[in-house]
């Protein structure tokens, strides 16, 4: 069974296991939790904006709604409190007449900086604080509610960072599109080689040349990856590096090096492609067969488009590696949840339209805040890890793992029945089972770690991904009622749970 601690962070747990828009829209949802669990009369959110010594207030909630608020906060002589609060995460204020307290919330979300002519995008920090005040006096806030606000903190802090991830991944999406819809070409793709190909295209067929190649470069300019090309017919060729004759090589040296915005040789004009300096690659075009000219405008009008053009290749390609990096968990390596919500729906809809069975498996790690607690956070991201490495080293081929959030993993089993998920959930518990902590951290004492497990399975339990994951999350619900360690399927407590 739960304790009360650790019921409430599992509930505060699902109520912000969703997807949220942005920032804001995640503090509706958190801010009004907080208010309820600790019976609040009020909850701030500021954002701590360190490097100009300003606490900004971004949103106020009480009674039953939440507003929006524009108010900066000079600390350049940092008030004591908040140096306590930047060391111990969580402070009590004395500086009101009422009890207030202030804990720290710290993420990190994508960002790019900008050092000479070369970009680097990498994870920044951020710092926010969250104030709650009770009106009445004698309503202090007790060392459990402290424990505890700590937790539910570290809770709101790992949303943020998923939701700025998110949140990054859409504006680069709208980004693109954007771009897109400058020209017709750009308006119905948003996969780089198929968007490529409408450029092409339209470019032909706008600025009617004989022949529009575009020769894209690897990700840091060093060297050609591709070419595509477009001629009178309007069909795309694709070829790799390979296919480059040395004279080119050598005319492609000679344009990345050009501080030129144009190369002309032999009738045939070269645009580098290019964003800040950053070399996306070069845009080529011809009337060779035609031997019709090259108007002026035709060429301003085409340099002033190869920007639209190389915008739209750099940030698609940024696009591409974001979406990439923001696949699979840091600290796991295991696929994240918005990864496994794509994979899931494609294998659902594998599994009916063949009428295929598929079995789902939601699991956590049994009293993993304890070990936190006890051990620290350094031994709970090892926990995590070692989870995660069985998982990754027991499981098919053809299985889906994620890191679905905190420590609840899910497993998606496809072609996999009842029967066969419990052999697969004995064998990861078995071998979980078999790690133990370090014996320098638990005072020699061998202490293992250990699984709760649900399973549910489609079509017996579900025809939808929400219908699985409740069934399988009332499974791993009964089996900690049980005592945990365990594992079950859904049909198998179905009664004992209702």
């Amino acid at each position: 069974m739960f304790d009360k601690e650790s019921y409430t962070l599992y509930k505060f747990h699902k109520q912000l296991n969703q997807s949220f828009q942005n920032k804001r829209e995640l503090l509706e949802c958190a801010l009004p939790a907080l208010r309820n669990l600790f019976k609040l009369d009020r909850v701030y959110f500021f954002d701590w904006q360190q490097e100009r010594a300003l606490l900004s207030l971004k949103m106020m909630c009480k009674q039953e709604y939440c507003m929006d608020m524009q108010e900066d906060i000079s600390v350049i002589n940092e008030p004591m409190f908040l140096k306590t609060l930047l060391r111990e995460g969580f402070v009590i204020s004395t500086d009101l007449s009422y009890p207030a307290a202030y804990v720290l919330v710290r993420w990190q979300r994508p960002a790019v900086s900008i050092s000479g002519e070369s970009f680097k995008t990498y994870m920044e920090e951020r710092v926010g604080v969250i104030r709650m005040e009770r009106f009445r006096k004698n309503r202090v806030f007790t060392s459990q509610e402290e424990k505890l606000i700590k937790a539910l903190a570290e809770e709101i802090s790992h949303n943020l960072r998923n939701t700025e991830i998110d949140q990054a991944k859409n504006q680069r999406l709208a980004v693109s599109t954007a771009l897109n819809q400058l020209a017709t070409i750009f308006a119905s793709s948003l996969r780089l080689n198929d968007g490529l190909e409408l450029i092409l295209k339209g470019v032909q067929k706008y600025f009617r040349f004989d022949r529009v190649r575009l020769y894209l470069t690897n990700y840091d300019g060093t060297k050609i990856k591709s070419i595509l090309g477009a001629d009178i017919s309007g069909q795309v060729t694709v070829q790799d590096e390979t296919a480059l004759k040395e004279g080119e090589k050598e005319l492609l040296r000679e344009v990345f090096d050009s501080p030129n915005t144009y190369t002309s040789r032999r009738s045939v004009i070269y645009i580098p492609l290019k964003v800040q300096r950053n070399k996306v690659g070069f845009l080529t075009f011809d009337n060779l067969l035609s031997r019709r000219k090259i108007g002026y405008l035709d060429f301003i009008s085409l340099k002033q488009f190869s920007t639209q053009i190389a915008l739209s290749i750099d940030n698609a390609m940024l696009f591409e590696r974001v979406q990439e990096l923001s696949n699979y968990d840091e600290l796991t390596k295991l696929p994240v949840r918005r990864f496994f919500n794509e994979k899931f729906a494609e294998e659902l809809y594998r599994s009916k339209r063949f009428d295929l069975i598929m079995s789902l498996i939601i699991l956590d790690i049994d009293l993993f805040k304890q070990i936190n607690d006890g051990y620290g956070h350094q031994i709970g991201d090892w926990a995590l890890k070692e989870v995660a490495r069985v998982i990754r080293t027991s499981l098919r081929q053809t299985d889906f793992p994620c890191r679905f959030g905190g420590d609840e993993m899910i497993i998606m089993l496809p072609r996999t029945n009842g029967e066969e998920a419990k052999i697969i959930a004995k064998r990861l518990q078995e071998r979980i089972r078999a790690i133990t902590i370090p014996s320098r951290y638990t005072e020699g004492k061998e202490v293992h770690l250990s699984i709760s497990q649900g399973i549910s399975v489609f079509p017996m339990d579900g025809k939808d991904e929400s219908s699985l994951l409740e069934k399988a999350d009332k499974a791993l619900y009964a089996v900690k009622q049980a005592g945990r360690g365990s594992f079950a399927l859904y049909r198998d407590v179905a009664g004992a749970e209702e």
